[in-house]
C-alpha cells in the first residue's frame, strides 16, 4: 500500500514537473487523478451546489501557477493548500451574498429548501456541520481524504500536536453526534 503511494506521489510530481515544461497532457493527467478526491473535499468541507465550480477554480489556480512549481512537498499537499485558499476565498463570497441576501430578503417570500443529502451520508455531513471550522477541515482531511497528520499540519499550516488533538477532539464530537442520533 505505502509502495503504491509512494509510486503515486512520483508520479504526481513527474507530471506537474512536464505540466511546468509545457505539457498539457501532463496537466490534464493531473485533473483527471485528482479531481474527484478534490469534489469529495469540498463537498466534506460544507460545499454541496458549486463543488465542480471551485474544484475547476483550484485547478485553473494551479495552472496559473504551475511555472513557479518546485517539488519540495508532496505534490498533493501542494494541491490541497490551493483547494483551501479557493476554499476559504468561497466562503467569503458566500458570507458577502448572503449579507446582501439578508438585506434585501424582508420583501422576497420564503421558501424551505428540500433537504439535498439522504441516508447515512446525511448523517455524516450533519454531524460535520456540527463542528467548528478548523475540527472540521481537520477531520476531512485526515480521516476522510486519508491524509497523514503531517500533510495536514502542513496544508493547514498548524504545528502536528494541533492536528492530533483536533482529530481526536472532533472524532469524539462526530462519536457523540451520531450515538445521539440513533
Amino acid at each position: 500500500m505505502n509502495e503504491e503511494k509512494d509510486k503515486s506521489a512520483e508520479e504526481d510530481v513527474s507530471l506537474m514537473l512536464a505540466a511546468k515544461a509545457g505539457e498539457m497532457d501532463a496537466f490534464s493527467s493531473i485533473v483527471k487523478k485528482h479531481q474527484n478526491a478534490l469534489m469529495n473535499f469540498f463537498r466534506r468541507c460544507g460545499v454541496y451546489s458549486d463543488v465542480e465550480d471551485i474544484a475547476q477554480e483550484t485547478f485553473l489556480k494551479l495552472y496559473r501557477v504551475r511555472s513557479t512549481y518546485e517539488a519540495k512537498a508532496k505534490f498533493t499537499t501542494f494541491l490541497y493548500l490551493l483547494a483551501r485558499q479557493v476554499l476559504i476565498d468561497y466562503i467569503r463570497k458566500q458570507e458577502r451574498r448572503a449579507n446582501v441576501l439578508e438585506k434585501y430578503s424582508e420583501d422576497a417570500p420564503q421558501f424551505e429548501s428540500p433537504n439535498e443529502h439522504k441516508g447515512e451520508e446525511d448523517d455524516v455531513l450533519a454531524a460535520l456541520d456540527t463542528l467548528t471550522p478548523a475540527l472540521r477541515e481537520t477531520i476531512v482531511l485526515v480521516v476522510m481524504q486519508g491524509m497523514s497528520y503531517q500533510e495536514a499540519a502542513d496544508i493547514l499550516g498548524v504545528p502536528l500536536g494541533t492536528i492530533k488533538s483536533r482529530v481526536s477532539v472532533g472524532l469524539e464530537r462526530l462519536k457523540a453526534y451520531l450515538s445521539k442520533e440513533k
